[in-house]
């Protein structure tokens, strides 16, 4: 197996506008996640129709301080931390911020697929709702990974960084499984266990954490041509 190199950067992935790009990738995700506190603070849940849990959380602090149990935001926060280092220091290559990198890489990508597919309802959305849903499902879904694709840093990924990826989604889901029957609520209407039962949500699931893997391991092979483009 080919050892990652210490550095593998093209002249741009290390500019100044490679940092400015990144910066700009986290304070567009900054405004998202502030936009989430705001909706917290200002609004409580509202249970989609036919669920089969009865839970949620009043506006203010309850709401406010649960917004990281969706997805979405520990998604769009994982981004923002990593474009923020990297807008500090463009060219990274430790193993935890390479599986922290990919893992908010490929986090955002499912929530787009995944809330635009499965979850996006019918309706209308004005103010911050809509400035929300437009910046943490359609922009940063879209923009990240391109970002990505062009400003790096390439060149280290490996196997055991896609399986390190996958710790943070595992994890999030153990919690969200085992906190919903003492709180009696759920995030997403496809973990609605007590409406679908296991059986249900666990095509759901199941068909995720396989889309996540499959789009590390993409993300891996491209990696890897990259990275053998730079080095010759």
């Amino acid at each position: 197996m080919t050892k990652a190199p210490e550095t593998a950067a093209l002249p741009w992935q290390s500019s100044q506008v490679a940092r400015a790009v990144h910066a700009g990738v986290a304070l567009l995700c900054a405004a998202g996640l502030l936009s989430s506190l705001y909706l917290g603070w200002t609004a409580g849940t509202e249970l989609p129709d036919g669920v089969g849990y009865a839970g949620g959380f009043s506006a203010g602090w309850p709401h406010l301080v649960n917004q990281p149990a969706y997805f979405t935001f520990l998604s769009a926060l994982l981004v923002c931390v990593t474009s923020a280092l990297l807008a500090i220091q463009p060219v990274r290559t430790s193993w935890l911020f390479s599986t922290l990198r990919l893992a908010g890489v490929v986090q955002v990508i499912i929530t787009g697929v995944v809330f635009n597919l499965l979850l996006r309802s019918g309706a209308e959305l004005s103010g911050v709702w809509l400035f929300n849903d437009k910046v943490l499902h359609i922009i940063v879904p879209v923009l990240v990974p391109i970002v990505w694709l062009i400003f790096g840093p390439h060149g280290r990924v490996t196997a055991r960084i896609v399986a390190g990826s996958t710790v943070l989604p595992l994890l999030w889901l153990a919690v969200t499984l085992v906190r919903g029957p003492m709180l009696d609520w759920y995030p997403y209407t496809i973990l609605d266990v007590p409406g679908m039962g296991a059986a249900g949500v666990a095509p759901y699931v199941a068909s995720i954490l396989l889309a996540f893997v499959a789009i590390a391991g993409v993300m891996w092979g491209i990696d890897r041509v990259i990275y053998r483009s730079v080095s010759r």
